[in-house]
């Protein structure tokens, strides 16, 4: 991108397979209005080989993060697991990203982009390349040594926790839920940028209602182009179906 913004995203063998989360977050890509242009600034990072063999099948920017001191812990069929938000692999990538001057929208799952893409548990954050961030990252990653314990919780958890942020007066803005729709809610497709899928815990039950939401976003873009009427009721939205709020 013209501002030296890049995409990261991380999966692992449970999310990068087959008919999986990662190739709806890709085809979100290629079907969303004006997005499909975003692939090339978009990074996968794999954290165990499988994904990044599959992850190399499907995308050209992908990253194996082979020196994860901590991998993740073996996810049961079916479900999505926990993954450890700023593990500190994944703090010392993105403190490498921004030294190098690169601004970052990262989200831990992916996330379908419609307007600009479906996202899991674990947010979605944009931060820029300057000193406060990079000494903010740099900090974070010397919690997580020191207290590894911690590794489970969210950014926003860490921001509302840390005073460090009004130290070094660091600037944070939460983004409009309006623009920010979630899998189990009824939403506005005029509005929506992304989709969170974080009410659902069976990936198996969020893979089929994701499906949905790219089928009713198609059908929206379909009737924009014909001229019909832009108004999306709510009725339309058929997710979720096996997923529950």
């Amino acid at each position: 991108m013209s501002d030296r913004t890049i995409i990261l995203t991380v999966v692992n063998e449970t999310w990068a397979r087959p008919d999986s989360i990662l190739d709806l977050f890709l085809e979100s890509f290629r079907i969303g209005d004006g997005t499909k242009r975003l692939l090339n600034h978009l990074l996968i990072i794999a954290e165990d080989s499988q994904a990044f063999q599959y992850c190399m099948s499907r995308h050209p920017h992908c990253f194996h993060l082979k020196k994860s001191r901590k991998k993740l812990t073996k996810i049961p069929s079916g479900t999505q697991g926990n993954n450890l938000m700023l593990s500190p692999s994944r703090l010392r990538l993105l403190q490498k990203v921004i030294e190098l001057g690169y601004n970052v929208a990262f989200t831990l799952y992916p996330i379908d982009y419609e307007t600009f893409g479906i996202e899991g548990d674990g947010g979605f954050f944009h931060v820029k390349a300057d000193e406060k961030t990079y000494e903010f990252i740099k900090n974070c990653y010397v919690k997580r040594v020191l207290y590894p314990d911690s590794e489970h919780q969210s950014l926003c958890k860490i921001i509302g926790n840390d005073n460090y942020i009004d130290l070094i007066e660091m600037q944070v803005k939460y983004f409009n839920e309006v623009n920010f729709g979630r899998l189990c809610q009824p939403c506005d497709l005029n509005q929506i940028y992304t989709i969170q899928a974080n009410c659902c815990e069976n990936i198996d039950s969020k893979i089929h209602d994701l499906k949905l939401v790219l089928d009713d976003w198609r059908n929206f873009t379909e009737l924009s182009a014909n001229n019909a009427s832009s108004k999306w009721s709510p009725l339309s939205w058929r997710a979720p179906q096996k997923c529950v709020g």
